[in-house]
């Protein structure tokens, strides 16, 4: 999938914020790419607050363990955010090419542990450009 100037140059800006840290920058950019523009970027904007949510989520379950207080709780809320993300994320690729919406959806929206582990990582990716927004204060604009 080729991405339009503004997805590349964002991908760059968002690399540098995360001081190289973005592991799926391809399918980051495709997600990108696919909320350029209205209605998608409300989808994409939802996508990155619910990722940023499960990523920070799943740190702090790791933390404290299942014993941990707050735990079960914490356990539901991501369960229900993982399916939104998937909800999201689904509809983001819809109108990509059938080889890439198989792709994504194998590796990220599989109902197995590994499917999961991608999606965090994923999920991950995103949260930078959900913080890339609120500490630039800069939305995309639709025209790139």
């Amino acid at each position: 999938m080729e991405f339009s100037t503004g997805t590349v140059s964002l991908l760059s800006e968002l690399d540098v914020f995360s001081g190289g840290k973005i592991k799926h920058r391809s399918d980051l950019g495709m997600l990108l790419e696919s909320g350029r523009i209205p209605p998608e970027r409300d989808v994409l904007d939802e996508l990155g607050f619910y990722s940023k949510f499960l990523h920070r989520a799943y740190a702090i379950m790791t933390r404290i363990g299942r014993s941990g207080e707050g735990y079960d709780r914490l356990a539901n809320e991501f369960s229900e955010a993982v399916t939104k993300i998937r909800t999201l994320a689904a509809s983001l690729i819809a109108g990509a090419p059938e080889d890439v919406r198989k792709r994504f959806t194998a590796t990220y929206l599989a109902m197995s542990q590994e499917g999961l582990d991608n999606l965090i990582s994923l999920c991950r990716d995103i949260s930078w450009y959900k913080n890339w927004l609120i500490d630039t204060g800069r939305r995309r604009e639709g025209k790139t």
